[in-house]
């Protein structure tokens, strides 16, 4: 499927026949999807029932609207499949692209460990496995009080019942700093990243092809300035190392990490920051930091002290910032915050509507137990907000009236204030944090990579069932990650640390994730694994 336009084209997948159904006498009638959902912007509607008549039906259709294939929805789209979600329960999904890119796995695919096609998932493939409606488009605005949503382009709207929204973010500075849009490559968003380090990776080949003798014995000087010290500038810079590196430059290319704070991770312990500036080092690459960028021209990256530094490429990692989108639903009384963040409750259902959602990046958890902050935006925590999200979706839709939305018993998405931290550096060797404890070495990256491939093998289409589930309402709302039950009893805490700590090539990762499941479990066998790895534990030759 073609991508969608800058005008605002959209394509439309109506994947089943609705049913509109009794949840619990079975009762069922059959209408047209379209007939149910669409009502053009002059007001005129071909709808079987009023709106009015069809929230006080018994049984009546349920519309559910998801607006972006962040990984949270992913796992609502696999779950509400039809088989699995009520009968009288309708689903599409709007999104502008028709493939999703996952972030864990970005930075390995620019080092050229992962082809694009491994760390994308096909979301109209998996919307028609799922028998949930797909549409292409961009959404222009959402109208709260009416409960529909208009596309770019298009004189239809959308009505639902509950809406989610998981839009992810749009790359910070960009748009706001001089010549940045215009010269550098943004990470965001995360699916034109690869494509366009390819497109400067077949001109630098090509510009290398085309030197003379003379100019090929001087060297060709590449140089790679990436913007932002986070966890993804700082996995970018080894990736872009790593992959090309292995170009006949005849010369070896120069990467300079730039970073706005006085240190990288500063929130990381002495021993975690050290690993990466190592590992940084080892690369040969620069890291400057209290460097905030300026501007942009097309040499040169201009810094806020004065300094021009100049480039030949530029990635563009500065961190995130809210989606369009949501400043545009601000406008319409949904709570935002300031910085333009959709305001949620720990059960991520809007504090100013009970009927919208919002996980990942584009939302902001308010009232957290014991005063915690809202998660980081960071992959990890849309990930665990799936199951959490599906639920609360299913038991919101489960309300009769619109006088029981607000009565809802709704559950709480606590995300944990600490979780493995897993940074890959480019070599199919990864460093982890865990436990004030860092990780290094080949079997880093083999857990990481496990990890990741676990995640996207949910929705990759050779692992999907042939066969949906065949129990109605019964919705798969695991982690994806469930620890096994059946796993090995824990090793002895000092063998443990010893292990943990090992840097060779024959560590075996998933008996280290094991000890890592284990500490998380036991307080007690945490504390007895770090208290032997403080020590000066000799590691084996």
């Amino acid at each position: 499927m073609n991508h969608a336009s800058s005008k605002g084209c959209f394509t439309r997948r109506a994947l089943e026949t609705g049913l509109t159904n009794n949840l619990r006498n079975g009762s069922c009638e059959q209408t047209n999807k379209r007939d149910r959902w669409i009502t053009t912007v002059n007001g005129s509607s071909s709808s079987l029932l009023s709106e009015t008549e069809k929230q006080n039906s018994p049984g009546a259709e349920k519309k559910l609207v998801l607006v972006g294939g962040g990984h949270a929805h992913l796992q609502v789209i696999k779950a509400l499949n039809k088989q699995a979600r009520p009968e009288n329960l309708s689903v599409t999904l709007v999104d502008v692209q028709s493939h999703a890119s996952y972030s864990g796995m970005v930075p390995g695919c620019v080092a050229n460990l992962y082809t694009p096609d491994q760390a994308t998932i096909d979301l109209a493939a998996l919307a028609e496995w799922a028998s949930v409606e797909f549409i292409q488009g961009r959404v222009a605005d959402i109208d709260l009080d009416a409960k529909h949503l208009v596309l770019h382009g298009s004189d239809e709207r959308l009505s639902f019942d509950a809406i989610s929204l998981d839009i992810g973010s749009t790359a910070r500075g960009l748009y706001e700093t001089e010549g940045a849009k215009e010269f550098a490559i943004p990470t965001r968003p995360i699916s034109d990243l690869v494509h366009k380090i390819e497109l400067a990776e077949q001109q630098l080949k090509r510009d290398t092809l085309l030197l003379s003798p003379s100019q090929k014995k001087k060297g060709t000087n590449v140089h790679v300035v990436v913007v932002g010290g986070g966890a993804a500038g700082i996995e970018l810079s080894m990736a872009i190392q790593a992959r090309w590196g292995l170009i006949d430059l005849d010369a070896p290319i120069k990467v300079t990490l730039l970073n706005a704070g006085s240190e990288l991770l500063s929130e990381e312990n002495i021993q975690s920051r050290a690993a990466v500036n190592n590992a940084l080092s080892k690369r040969h690459i620069s890291v400057r930091n209290d460097s905030i960028v300026q501007r942009l021209t097309e040499e040169d990256v201009c810094l806020k002290d004065g300094t021009k530094i100049p480039y030949t490429h530029c990635i563009w990692a500065a961190g995130a910032i809210a989606h369009g989108l949501a400043w545009k639903l601000q406008s319409n009384k949904l709570a935002v915050s300031d910085r333009g963040w959709v305001s949620v409750t720990p059960n991520l259902q809007s504090v100013s509507h009970p009927f919208v959602f919002a996980a990942g990046d584009c939302a902001e958890i308010l009232g957290l137990p014991n005063g915690q902050r809202s998660p980081p935006k960071a992959g990890v925590y849309a990930v665990r907000s799936g199951p959490i999200l599906i639920e609360n979706l299913t038991r919101f839709l489960n309300q009769e009236t619109k006088a029981a939305e607000t009565d809802v018993e709704l559950i709480e998405f606590l995300p944990q204030n600490e979780f493995l931290k897993l940074i890959m550096c480019g070599d199919e060797t990864a460093i982890g944090f865990r436990f004030g404890m860092v990780l290094e070495g080949k079997w880093v990256w083999q857990l990481k990579d496990r990890i990741d491939n676990m995640f996207m093998d949910l929705f990759r289409a050779e692992h999907l069932p042939s066969e949906e589930p065949k129990a109605k309402g019964r919705l798969d709302a695991s982690q994806y990650d469930t620890i096994p039950p059946d796993r090995p009893p824990p090793l002895d805490p000092r063998d443990a640390a010893i292990l943990l700590q090992r840097t060779d090539d024959h560590v075996p990762y998933e008996q280290a994730w094991d000890i890592l499941r284990d500490m998380m479990e036991s307080e007690e066998y945490r504390a007895r694994v770090t208290s032997a790895a403080r020590h000066d534990i000799p590691q084996p030759s």
